[in-house]
């Protein structure tokens, strides 16, 4: 799959991809996707079991709210919680409402944040 610029996706490009089986296009592609408008999609795919990257996207939505924390900028967390609690009324998956509730728990507790859980390859998502 081509995209026109890995770093800079569409929402129609991460969702072909989303739906193929093909590795990601660049290394730690997670950080491409994981703007604020791209979550709600995302969240889409997690619970969704035709997409062949659910874990992937998982790990994303994991990655997005460790560096939204760790980097610590008061409106990005405010941004981030208004999210969360939309996100929390609508999640049906299991995974999808675990992620909220530790987000949440990460917003309230920052000193909690550790790089293998909020990082790439997260071992809320992967159990390495």
């Amino acid at each position: 799959m081509k995209f026109k610029d890995p770093w800079n996706p569409t929402q129609k490009e991460i969702k072909k991809w989303a739906y193929s089986d093909e590795m990601e296009p660049v290394q730690d592609w997670e950080l491409a996707i994981y703007k604020f408008e791209n979550i709600p999609m995302i969240c889409t795919f997690v619970e969704d079991e035709q997409c062949e990257h659910t874990s992937y996207f998982l790990n994303t939505l994991y990655v997005f709210t460790g560096d939204t924390v760790r980097v610590g900028d008061n409106e990005e967390i405010q941004k981030l919680s208004q999210l969360l609690d939309t996100m929390e009324k609508t999640a049906e998956s299991k995974e999808l409402q675990l992620w909220n509730e530790r987000s949440q728990l990460l917003i309230e507790y920052p000193e909690y944040y550790e790089n293998s859980y909020w990082g790439i390859c997260s071992k809320f998502v992967y159990d390495i």
